[in-house]
């Protein structure tokens, strides 16, 4: 058990992978033939290709910008967890489990506003499929080491 420790240790150091298959990143390629989680909640809602499925994807490239380090501050603190549990700390535990449960309160509130701002180009007819596609929103900006995009939470994929 502790030989695992170096691993998830020096993990806290690996560079984020963005899922989007770049060589740079070590990140698996994704299938061409799968789209983006943002393509199926532009598809979910049945946007208009011309004007609302453009302004959601800079909605959606803003937002993840603003997410990328919360992202990254739940990834580094899911590896402390991870670390304190094999290390037997659990006196350090409660702070790190604030400090996750704080980031990915923040996550939550960026996708929400995300998700606001999109609901608001909603025409009547479109916001029947809101409920779907919020829950598509779910986890969209998250990393997750080791496997690119794939394995978010959320509903819809």
């Amino acid at each position: 058990m502790v030989a695992c420790i170096p691993i998830i240790l020096s993990a806290q150091n690996a560079p984020i992978q963005s899922g989007m298959g770049n060589d740079d990143t070590g990140a698996p390629k994704m299938s061409l033939d799968e789209p983006l989680p943002g393509e199926k909640m532009i598809d979910r809602l049945k946007l208009d290709d011309k004007t609302q499925a453009p302004e959601v994807r800079l909605l959606l490239m803003d937002a993840s910008r603003d997410a990328t380090p919360v992202a990254q501050k739940i990834l580094e603190t899911r590896l402390r967890l991870g670390n304190l549990a094999l290390q037997n700390k659990v006196d350090e535990m409660p702070a790190a489990t604030d400090a996750y449960a704080a980031a990915a309160t923040e996550m939550a509130a960026i996708e929400a506003r995300a998700f606001t701002k999109i609901y608001a180009m909603l025409k009547p007819n479109q916001q029947a499929n809101a409920p779907q596609a919020f829950a598509m929103m779910a986890g969209i900006f998250q990393i997750a080491p080791g496997r690119g995009r794939s394995g978010q939470r959320g509903g819809g994929q």
